[in-house]
């Protein structure tokens, strides 16, 4: 009978390493992990642009020929059928596979292996890339070439690897951008612990601070652990609570309940604006599953939350080394994901979920209760409006709103979301004030959000044209009380007077307003008021006028500038004026409403006359009264202060909604 055997092809190779990775930190992620199991304590990358090399040497314990042969170029060979820990016993094995190795393939043409133990000699060999993939499709075996070991292992052990003929898109990689994807894949840099390790890039020490999101930290919630602690020592500028001034921190459940032991460190995060996690060399909106130290999912955000606007403000680090503590190998091929069906990560994941509901709550209060002067990008004009407000009540309530507008996201184009929030922050201050004039903000204490239907019907039910015309009305009577303090040529004194005073009776007093449509009938009155009296000094001139006003009949005579009448000619006028109107209101009771009684004559003159008690009484009883241009003005002033203000708040509200 035949027999039946596995054939392992070369071209295997092409699968697992060769085309596997894409990325230089994924690339070099593997062979720091390799070099940790060494138990190297430093790992040194240096970086020639110019050449485009990169060379990465480790302080590890090295390989022996034997080690090289059936250990790094035994693809598949598991560490960890032999062991969990490395060599000494100090450190549980990252590696799992046995093809991690492989990466490094993608990125040269070239690849230098130099590698030395304690006590042997230094061994070195290479690798022509093409030439092995061209062996690989002639279905040939590959051997790797004798080279003169690095110099960098002379007089000590660890091994060298100098990956050579990069494309340029790898070498084009900065630095920078390198420390920070390195930092975010490890959580073992910097470890103080039996065995400390540190990377370097070009002898500049990689860290966590290199993650690059720190400064910008708002919020922060702790899974515990040494992880969370140092990151949460890098965040400086965590917001405070205005009342308490305790630092917004809050400890989450680490306990998985999926299974007894399963426990969780880590931390997750939150920025001020989403931007800030945006605008580095790469994103760093993610949160990442780490496992024994190095990152063993790069993002599950997506997975955790269906809020677009909240996940953009998160970054985070969860650490669950159970995921890569026993038998079961849950990583993808390529190490940088988990397997999506595995019980143990599902477990993880709904566990995530409950917590990250708890962070969603306190991030909205959070953010809420904010103070909007606190926020380092705050509008200025929109603080001056909220500093303008000195009724504490008010400022509460406007602020919520306000912050309501600042901690939406309308548009991920953040021009056009800066933009939409001016427009928003304009509206609502309006709309606000508006309330506030009719002593409405009441109805704003269950309304925490300006898009909130509620918010909206509230100022749909505004009188918008009410308000309009407040502030035109406004307007206009301040243009006419200014026309009157200019004036200074007596002789055009009486004339404006006449142009003005008859049609805004108010500048006489504040409850006489024009109705539109008594022009016949003034005029109707006026005739039969010259018939009545046709002795009457002032005869036909247009110094005498009528209005019907609110029920009230009001006459008005002008004197001219200059003169200086005797009081009882005055008096005798006024009562002529009233029994002429009284006599006809009589006489025609369906023509003019209102009661014969509601008369007011209105005696305007240069200055004033100096009367005792008994002749002010007299005019009292002839419903009349005397005004001067000056009392005019002034009385305008004090009954139309209330208006005046108005206007000017108005004013000031308007040139700030205009500057946001």
């Amino acid at each position: 009978m035949t027999e039946f055997a596995f054939k392992i092809d070369l071209n295997v190779l092409n699968h697992l390493g060769l085309g596997l990775y894409s990325s230089t930190p994924a690339v070099l992620t593997e062979i720091i992990a390799n070099a940790y199991d060494a138990e190297a304590t430093e790992v040194t990358i240096s970086i020639d642009k110019t050449q485009h090399i990169i060379t990465i040497t480790d302080n590890g314990h090295g390989m022996s020929e034997d080690d090289l042969q059936n250990k790094f170029l035994n693809v598949g060979y598991a560490r960890r059928n032999f062991s969990d820990f490395t060599l000494n016993k100090q450190r549980r094995v990252m590696g799992r596979k046995g093809i991690g190795k492989l990466a490094m393939f993608s990125l040269a043409d070239v690849v230098e292996i130099s590698t030395k133990q304690e006590g042997k000699e230094a061994i070195g060999v290479s690798v022509n890339v093409p030439e092995l993939k061209s062996t690989i499709n002639e279905h040939q075996p590959y051997k790797l070439n004798s080279i003169t070991p690095s110099t960098k292992l002379d007089g000590s052990h660890g091994t060298v690897i100098r990956l050579s003929q990069l494309n340029k898109s790898i070498i084009s990689t900065t630095e920078s951008n390198l420390k920070l994807r390195l930092s975010r894949r490890f959580s073992i840099i910097g470890n103080s612990g039996e065995l400390p390790f540190e990377i370097y890039i070009n002898d500049d020490k990689v860290t966590i601070a290199d993650r690059g999101f720190h400064e910008d930290v708002q919020f922060f919630w702790s899974f515990g652990g040494g992880e969370a602690e140092d990151n949460l020592k890098l965040c400086k500028n965590l917001a405070v609570d205005k009342d308490t001034k305790d630092k917004r921190l809050m400890m989450l459940d680490p306990s998985v309940p999926h299974d007894s032991g399963l426990v969780l460190r880590g931390y997750i995060a939150s920025v001020t604006k989403p931007k800030q996690l945006k605008e580095k060399d790469t994103n760093i909106n993610q949160i990442s599953i780490f496992a024994n130290g190095r990152v063993f999912q790069e993002d599950v955000l997506p997975i955790l939350s269906n809020s677009d606007h909240f996940n953009s403000y998160l970054v985070g680090e969860i650490h669950a080394d159970f995921l890569d503590q026993d038998e079961v190998d849950r990583a993808t091929a390529s190490r940088e994901a988990i397997k999506q069906n595995d019980p143990k990560f599902m477990g993880l994941l709904g566990h995530l979920r409950t917590q990250m509901q708890k962070v969603a709550r306190a991030w909205d209060d959070w953010r809420k209760a904010l103070g909007y002067e606190t926020l380092p990008d705050k509008n200025p004009f929109v603080e001056d409006w909220l500093n303008s407000l000195t009724d504490k009540r008010d400022r509460k309530s406007a602020e919520r709103l306000i912050m309501s507008v600042y901690n939406n996201q309308f548009s991920s184009n953040q021009e056009q979301n800066d933009e939409y929030k001016k427009d928003l922050y304009r509206s609502t201050i309006i709309g606000f004030e508006k309330l506030k004039a009719k002593k409405q903000l009441a109805r704003l204490e269950t309304i925490s959000s300006v898009t909130s239907p509620e918010f909206q019907a509230i100022f749909r039910s505004l009188d918008d044209m009410e308000e309009t015309y407040y502030w035109d009305i406004t307007n206009n009577r301040l243009h006419i009380i200014e026309k009157f303090k200019d004036i200074v040529d007596k002789k055009e004194l009486e004339k404006v007077a006449q142009e003005y005073l008859f049609e805004h009776l108010w500048l006489l007093d504040p409850t006489w307003d024009r109705i539109k449509g008594s022009e016949h009938l003034e005029l109707t009155l006026t005739d039969e008021l010259k018939k009545a009296k046709p002795d009457a000094d002032s005869g036909a001139r247009i110094d005498i006028a009528y209005r019907n006003s609110a029920g009230r009949q009001i006459i008005i005579e002008l004197k001219k500038p200059g003169i200086a009448p005797d009081f009882y000619k005055l008096l005798k006028q006024a009562k002529k004026y009233k029994d002429a109107v009284k006599q006809f209101l009589i006489d025609h009771p369906d023509t003019f409403h209102g009661s014969v009684d509601a008369i007011d004559i209105c005696l305007l003159l240069e200055k004033d006359v100096a009367m005792d008690e008994d002749q002010k009484n007299m005019l009292q009883s002839a419903n009349a009264r005397i005004v001067t241009y000056k009392g005019l003005i002034e009385n305008a002033f004090r009954v139309y202060q209330e208006y005046l203000n108005a206007h000017q708040k108005a004013s000031k509200i308007e040139q700030l909604v205009q500057k946001i």
